[in-house]
């Protein structure tokens, strides 16, 4: 089944992707898909401000300018009002692809959402191509050390790692490399990793651009590494996070590792706006009951079963958080009766 058949004549379009290791990988699995199978359409890349799961109306006013006649986006969780705006500009001709959880498919748009490792791996699913490195290079991004608990997806990367004699410890050393642009704020460096990814995805590994980004990444995270959190109760502890940075969910990341019987439960104000994560790993808190909380409180919100990200308007913050961590506090605190 071909998924953009209804293009048929349409020449312009664009790819509308998360700042992270699957959203980079899933851009370029679908520019690689479209030059081979649709070398007649140009395909452009854009991205939201980074930690911004919405666009501005500035944003859909340029998209619209630029002439795209049609929209891929993936990886983003979008919430219901930003696919709406997408669809109102663009009907029929937006493709929605992800694996987060998501309210329900929407009017006039392809909607392709379900549960899988990766958005990208999700991508190579619905387009019949193979698991090779890219698609797996999101696996291990995504869902780093579980995926090795997976039966189904698992031999997928291992049979990546014998081809190009890679260690699983690369493989998560390219989700570092990968997201370390969209950590220092480079977003011309997320396109050329792009390039980089759709030309030859080992090359990743010896950019001298990205191993730079590094050294100055992990001497930031291993400095809150040490931080005391605010023990906000027995199983939620809390951190904030004052870095120029775009290191919250890093840090979040490197603090569940840390602490795998804690839910771990950071905030960092940039842009004007608080940007707060919640990530687990041992403890049996569903972050989707926190994302739905905060959609019920009108915040953009997504994420999956181990991670929930939050983003609060800094004029909605004193009303909104403490309402946000009484709620996860009461979900992580164990029933009695």
């Amino acid at each position: 089944m071909d998924l953009f058949a209804d293009l048929g004549d349409l020449k312009k379009g664009v790819v509308i992707h998360h700042w992270d290791t699957d959203g980079i990988v899933s851009a370029a699995l679908l520019r690689n898909y479209f030059q081979r199978q649709y070398p007649d359409k140009t395909i452009d890349l854009f991205m939201p401000t980074i930690t911004n799961y919405y666009l501005t109306d500035d944003q859909y006013d340029y998209l619209q300018a630029q002439g795209y006649q049609f929209v891929v986006t993936c990886d983003l969780n979008f919430p219901s009002d930003t696919v709406q705006g997408l669809a109102k500009r663009w009907p029929g001709q937006v493709y929605f692809f992800d694996h987060h959880h998501h309210p329900a498919p929407h009017e006039n748009v392809h909607y392709y959402n379900m549960e899988h490792p990766a958005c990208a791996s999700h991508i190579a699913e619905r387009l019949g191509l193979p698991y090779d490195l890219l698609p797996v290079i999101a696996m291990v991004g995504d869902r780093e050390e579980g995926i090795q608990q997976d039966k189904l997806f698992y031999p997928h990367v291992q049979a990546m790692m014998a081809e190009h004699h890679l260690t699983f410890s690369q493989l998560l050393d390219a989700r570092r490399l990968i997201d370390s642009n969209y950590i220092v704020d480079d977003y011309d460096g997320i396109v050329e990793t792009i390039h980089l990814l759709q030309d030859d995805p080992m090359a990743i590994f010896t950019d001298v651009r990205l191993r730079d980004n590094l050294a100055k990444i992990d001497a930031d995270i291993i400095k809150w590494l040490e931080v005391e959190p605010t023990k906000l109760s027995d199983t939620v502890w809390f951190w904030e996070i004052t870095t120029h940075f775009n290191i919250l969910s890093h840090i979040t990341r490197a603090l569940s590792r840390q602490f795998p019987d804690k839910v771990i439960f950071t905030r960092q104000l940039k842009n004007s706006q608080y940007t707060c994560y919640m990530r687990r790993r041992d403890a049996t808190v569903d972050a989707r009951d926190l994302i739905s909380y905060a959609h019920s409180l009108g915040l953009n919100s997504g994420g999956k079963p181990e991670v929930a990200g939050i983003i609060i308007p800094s004029d909605q913050f004193e009303t909104v958080f403490p309402k946000l961590q009484t709620h996860l506090i009461s979900l992580a605190t164990p029933s009695r009766g």
